[in-house]
């Protein structure tokens, strides 16, 4: 890749737009973890074996990736534009970040929480590891509200270690999946924020979506016995669902977004989504949040206050 330019701050209604598509795709990346929740009792009614998590990412991400390479690759030829090698380098290098392993961890990490509202929460961690990675794929400066944010965003994400009460083994081990997760995704987000005005958000995402599949399958593959594709047979209402709506939908969104902010501000974005997804949990699902989870959902959210915050007197 070439080296980046000084980063440059967008017109302000080109970052409200941008803030707006980010918001929007958060919204839609809400439903994931009851979608998913949704799909496994889906499958336990009607006496089908459960999907694992890398075939899951698998349907995901290569239904996603052949839906926007059909929807956005004619009218990327009829511009006269051409794919090289090197742009072919650049998807595989996204997919297989995102999809192969950010999201082959989510999937796992997700079975294992009790709560999908505790997933949603741990997820959004992916904002405070973005802070370092932008400092050298995007040349976004490093602040001190930046690591204030960081230090009270890792608190609250701690308090989700009683999410069943007392400390488990179970719920160590998600976090530490979800984590390693947030860490990759947000080094994806960077990648994108960097290359996203060369092909548009859909080009990029769905060759990435696809590479990134393609990359999946063979684990997949080795994982599941022959009765995985029964199950996604068994259970293709609410995986379509969330392939169209929570994948396709969402991270076309999403990536439309950093072609207005910076990888920063997308990624603390994402720090909505605990609540839209908690209230959906609650609302939607039935579920109970704890003092914890409730503590930690407030401390999470309040991080993202922390960049509103003024320190020392403004030069006039």
């Amino acid at each position: 890749m070439e080296n980046s330019p000084s980063p440059v701050v967008p017109p302000k209604n080109n970052t409200a737009l941008g803030i707006l598509l980010s918001v929007l795709g958060i919204a839609v990346f809400s439903t994931i973890e009851l979608n998913c929740k949704w799909l496994a009792r889906y499958l336990v009614g009607a006496g089908a074996n459960e999907i694992n998590g890398f075939m899951l990412c698998f349907q995901r991400f290569f239904w996603t990736g052949l839906i926007l390479i059909a929807l956005f690759y004619p009218a990327y030829v009829k511009k006269g534009r051409h794919l090289t090698w090197r742009d072919m380098g650049v998807f595989l290098l996204n997919g297989s970040i995102c999809v192969t392993i950010s999201i082959s961890f989510y999937q796992f990490a997700v079975s294992i929480f009790e709560n999908a509202s505790s997933a949603a929460v741990v997820f959004s961690s992916n904002a405070l590891f973005t802070i370092f990675f932008a400092r050298f794929i995007n040349g976004e400066p490093w602040t001190l509200r930046k690591w204030l944010a960081v230090a009270i965003g890792m608190l609250g994400i701690a308090c989700f270690i009683f999410e069943k009460g007392t400390p488990t083994m179970s719920t160590l081990g998600a976090i530490l999946l979800m984590w390693a997760s947030a860490l990759t995704f947000a080094c994806s987000v960077c990648i994108t924020r960097r290359v996203v005005a060369n092909y548009g958000a859909g080009l990029l995402m769905g060759f990435s979506s696809l590479f990134g599949s393609l990359l999946v399958l063979p684990i997949a593959l080795c994982f599941s016995g022959n009765e995985v594709w029964n199950s996604c047979l068994v259970g293709w209402k609410p995986l379509s669902i969330l392939i169209l709506v929570g994948t396709t939908l969402g991270y076309y969104l999403y990536y439309s977004s950093m072609k207005y902010i910076s990888a920063y501000l997308a990624s603390m974005s994402f720090l909505l989504k605990p609540v839209l997804a908690c209230l959906m949990a609650v609302i939607i699902a039935g579920e109970k949040m704890n003092a914890w989870t409730i503590c930690g959902t407030i401390i999470i959210v309040s991080s993202l206050l922390v960049n509103h915050l003024h320190f020392g007197a403004k030069k006039k």
